[in-house]
């Protein structure tokens, strides 16, 4: 990996709902979303994220921009910390954390744990997932995400898929259940597509947007 050059993006566009009895998540959303690392060193560098969420029965909208320092400690091991704000409908979410990317032979893994600050509430987001690649064009794996602010509670769990239809563009499907603490819990299907590119193919952390986090609604 040379310096002062571009590493890897993606570019991603997807929709999810929500398919249960709740009222609470009889929404849907469309995002997207996009990412560019750029490497300073060989070891050290900078991903930038960008993120927009559309929410169909609110009306609300999201503008999410991120920003990572990177520390590739070897070729399998990568750690990140980050900072970022959402923007939900001109109210700023404000958030900064920590992460970990983990490659072993086939399987690999990735993790965070956010501080969000949101005018004098704060409160935290946990998140770990897991991949498996199959083949070079199929990849299947699971995700967790726990989002914990002052009034505001909620949790996701989701299978996941990622099949290359042509080179540098995949077709991404998530099927998964998603809880809202005083809502109860109701399963939920997401389905995308995504464009990789550079010598990464793509980069090496996900978006922290914390809306981005939320199925459907």
């Amino acid at each position: 990996m040379q310096a002062f050059e571009a590493n890897g993006g993606s570019l991603s566009l997807g929709y999810s709902t929500f398919f249960g009895s709740s009222p609470a998540t009889d929404v849907n959303k469309l995002s997207f979303g996009s990412a560019l690392e750029f490497g300073l060193t060989p070891d050290i560098a900078l991903q930038g994220d960008f993120a927009y969420s559309k929410f169909d029965a609110t009306g609300l909208s999201n503008t999410g921009v991120g920003l990572h320092g990177i520390y590739h400690l070897n070729e399998s091991t990568s750690l990140g910390a980050f900072i970022g704000r959402d923007n939900i409908d001109g109210r700023n979410l404000n958030y900064y954390g920590v992460e970990v990317a983990h490659q072993m032979g086939m399987f690999e893994t990735e993790a965070f744990v956010t501080i969000a600050k949101d005018g004098g509430k704060d409160g935290t987001v946990f998140g770990l997932k897991g991949d498996y690649v199959i083949s070079d064009a199929v990849t299947v794996g699971a995700r967790f995400d726990q989002l914990k602010v002052e009034g505001a509670d909620a949790a996701k769990f989701a299978v996941t898929g990622e099949v290359a239809a042509l080179p540098g563009l995949n077709l991404t499907g998530e099927l998964g259940r998603g809880r809202i603490k005083g809502y109860g819990a109701d399963p939920y299907v997401g389905v995308g597509v995504k464009v990789n590119f550079g010598a990464k193919n793509g980069a090496t952390f996900g978006n922290r947007s914390i809306l981005d986090l939320l199925p459907g609604g």
